[in-house]
């Protein structure tokens, strides 16, 4: 990561073919912008979002920042017992 005037430069390619849990990640789907304070509005963050597929055969969309933080494993499979 970098700093460019106060942000943070990440390369979007840097997860892609890399196995998370059960999770392959195949592709960028692209961002979209979030308000960090719900009250004021007054700071945006860029949320960044990729394809995935799981072993057991889903294909989703996830934020890289549930990727690289390890909150999601798999798509919900594990939860539901198809593992």
């Amino acid at each position: 990561m970098s700093k460019q005037k106060g942000k943070i430069l990440i390369n979007v390619n840097d997860v892609i073919g890399k196995h998370l849990g059960k999770l392959e990640v195949i592709s960028y789907a692209g961002h979209h912008y979030t308000s960090c304070c719900s009250i004021t509005n007054e700071t945006q963050r860029m949320r960044h979002f990729y394809v995935v597929h799981c072993e057991c055969g889903t294909t989703k969309i996830v934020q890289r920042g549930q990727l690289t933080s390890e909150i999601v494993h798999s798509c919900g499979c594990r939860r539901r017992g198809r593992s």
